[in-house]
């Protein structure tokens, strides 16, 4: 039963990929969504795509609205802007070490661009998130709040090893006080974690993610990995990495 409600929340999440905004109704809620940098990259290597590690530690891939009941979140929204580079060039080195492209074959912007259209502009109906300046300030200050590789140091839980996926959620949720979605990858009979999302309402207080009435058409094939992990979890330190459980 545990691992269905884990499948069908993963279904929840993605599900942000694959719908369109509606106008009419408004979204309640965030997901930060942050990444596992290694993990990305190995992936990147099983489809032949250059990839690499600006640092280890955990990224950011981009602060998304939502639904709280689980329906299929709100992108590609009409109600601001398209994507300038020249609004947040202040923020430039910020990006670049919190939210870097890790595919050098993109344009430098094409990241910060594609979260922006897809995501950020759904954002601005939130003061703290109403122009595109604030919504990367906005996300890279949760990131700093949500500092994951603290949060799963602390609880014993370091690159190189295999834990219990429980022991992975309680480290995230004992620091923040919600329940959070952890995604994975699966590669060569063993699951990598991939990404961990941290879900909050629109005044930015963390809740527990919520169970899906989302059904996307395709969720699986996603850089970075974006699959229901087992219930063990490999926390890879090096993407040439092969764990054997």
């Amino acid at each position: 039963m545990k691992m269905k409600n884990r499948i069908a929340q993963c279904i929840c999440i993605i599900g942000i990929i694959s719908t369109v905004y509606n106008e009419e109704r408004e979204w309640d809620s965030f997901v930060l969504t942050l990444t596992w940098p290694v993990t990305m990259c190995k992936f990147c290597n099983l489809v032949d795509k250059k990839c690499v590690v600006p640092a280890k530690m955990w990224e950011i891939h981009g602060l998304w609205p939502g639904y709280s009941n689980g329906d299929c979140a709100p992108r590609g929204c009409s109600i601001s802007h398209p994507f300038k580079e020249s609004e947040i060039m202040v923020l430039l080195d910020r990006l670049n070490k919190y939210w870097p492209n890790q595919l050098p074959d993109r344009p430098q912007y094409d990241f910060w661009k594609h979260e922006w259209e897809a995501h950020g502009r759904c954002a601005t109906i939130v003061k703290e998130t109403d122009t595109e300046l604030k919504y990367f300030n906005k996300t890279l200050d949760l990131r700093l709040i949500n500092d994951v590789s603290s949060m799963l140091s602390s609880a014993g839980i370091s690159p190189g090893k295999s834990y219990e996926l429980t022991m992975v959620e309680r480290a995230v949720k004992r620091r923040t006080g919600g329940q959070p979605l952890v995604l994975c990858g699966n590669a060569e009979n063993t699951t990598w974690i991939s990404e961990i999302l941290i879900c909050m309402n629109k005044a930015f207080k963390v809740t527990d993610c919520p169970q899906s009435n989302c059904k996307p058409k395709s969720w699986r094939k996603t850089l970075p990995p974006a699959d229901p992990c087992g219930e063990m979890v490999f926390y890879p330190e090096s993407v040439k990495e092969i764990h054997v459980n």
